[in-house]
């Protein structure tokens, strides 16, 4: 009996090696393959005992340098010699009644910014920054977030931004209109910031490890492209002139983020898509979709944050970004469902705008900026989704204007 069993053993151990792992979808999105449960139970043990490891301190170590949560980590971090180092903040805000407000800053060497700033006013539409779908600044300063008329100040860590902008802008629609337009915001939050190192929920991030090929070389890549980022929600209060006429939206619903590591390459990234979510009563929510084929390629995170201040990890989702927009076109309108703090939530998303813009020195990434209406387990509410789409081989056109034709030469070397 005992020989039986194992030569039963030794055929059962013999089928399960010579299994095939699935195709990955389109070729990019990887699925579970004869190894992922035992890959999974390893992630999770480390992860476990990473977190062990930090129960006395918000210190921890990257392959960049020690990161600590003090109070300077929203000021301008130093950048790393590599020539694709990366400091990155970005804001949104959205008013129940219309109002949308997007300003990102990407700082880079030689004074380089990939920055962008929208406003949404309703009844005039679209007003954007004058290079847009451009997104390259010159002159920015070596310890200031913002370049050319756009300026995003710290004032008060994880506490209080000033951002303000001074200077021409266009009608998104209609790009010979122009404006005149003087902006003026404070944010400001008491609500605890989510950061993606250490609040991201573990079976999230061990099933988006465990899909992959394990390898050396694999691992080096985890460490060599890890970027620290960390969010915050809060409230934007903004005043603003378009050619002298005065517009105040108050107490909108604000989003940020900051960024920044080793180096960012938008090559790497095959797409992604972020939903930004601010409703009626108050809650807030962050949900993204990553696939970068190098590192994961199936990776789901996110938060939500409700009106008493409380912040729930993303524990699920049904969304699937190889099956929302991947012929390059994103869905206007469409739902998705997700888990957080063991609350189902239903998302109904409903376009109202809708911009596109390019990053990336060479035009890397194409970035579809979107100014969306919300429906959450029947709450209404407004906000923002982002989808990205690797765009490597697109060439920036003759016509989009670049004051300096001597930094190019500089990345090339």
């Amino acid at each position: 009996m005992l020989a039986f069993f194992i030569f039963l053993f030794s055929i059962l151990c013999v089928y399960f090696y010579n299994l095939k792992d699935p195709e990955p979808i389109f070729g990019i999105y990887k699925q579970r393959g004869k190894w992922f449960f035992l890959k999974y139970i390893i992630i999770r043990t480390s992860l476990l005992w990473r977190k062990w490891q930090r129960t006395k301190t918000q210190k921890y170590s990257t392959s960049y340098r020690e990161i600590s949560f003090d109070d300077n980590i929203d000021q301008p971090q130093k950048l790393s010699e590599l020539p694709q180092a990366f400091d990155a903040i970005f804001f949104i805000a959205a008013s129940q009644d219309g109002y949308y407000v997007a300003a990102g800053s990407e700082r880079r060497h030689h004074g380089i910014v990939n920055g962008l700033f929208y406003v949404v006013v309703p009844g005039k539409g679209i007003l954007c920054s004058l290079k847009i779908p451009d997104t390259v600044l010159f002159g920015a300063k070596e310890n200031q977030y913002g370049a050319e008329g756009l300026i995003m100040t710290p004032i008060e860590p994880m506490k209080k931004w000033h951002i303000t902008f001074d200077g021409e802008m266009k009608l998104y629609n209609n790009p010979e209109k122009r404006f005149h337009v003087k902006f003026e915001a404070d944010w400001s939050s008491n609500i605890k910031y989510f950061n993606f190192d250490i609040d991201l929920d573990d079976h999230l991030i061990a099933e988006a490890l465990a899909l992959q090929d394990w390898s050396k070389e694999y691992f080096e890549i985890l460490e060599k492209h890890h970027q620290t980022h960390y969010e915050q929600m809060g409230i934007m209060n903004a005043t603003f002139t378009i050619d002298g006429e005065e517009f105040v939206a108050n107490d909108m619903g604000s989003f940020r983020d900051h960024s920044f590591g080793l180096e960012r390459n938008w090559d790497l990234m095959h797409r992604y898509a972020f939903f930004m979510i601010f409703l009626e009563d108050g809650t807030k929510a962050s949900v993204g979709f990553v696939c970068q084929p190098i590192s994961c390629s199936v990776f789901n995170m996110g938060y939500v944050c409700l009106p008493s201040g409380q912040v729930d990890t993303l524990q699920w989702t049904d969304f699937k970004l190889y099956q929302n927009g991947e012929n390059g076109i994103p869905p206007l309108d469409h739902a998705f469902q997700f888990k957080a703090g063991g609350k189902m939530y239903t998302v109904q998303v409903s376009v109202e705008h809708e911009v596109i813009h390019y990053v990336g020195w060479r035009w890397q990434a194409k970035m579809i900026e979107r100014f969306v209406k919300f429906d959450v387990n029947g709450i209404k509410g407004r906000g923002m989704s982002e989808f990205n789409y690797s765009d490597k081989n697109r060439k920036r056109p003759d016509d989009v204007s670049i004051n300096d034709p001597d930094w190019f030469k500089q990345l090339d070397k």
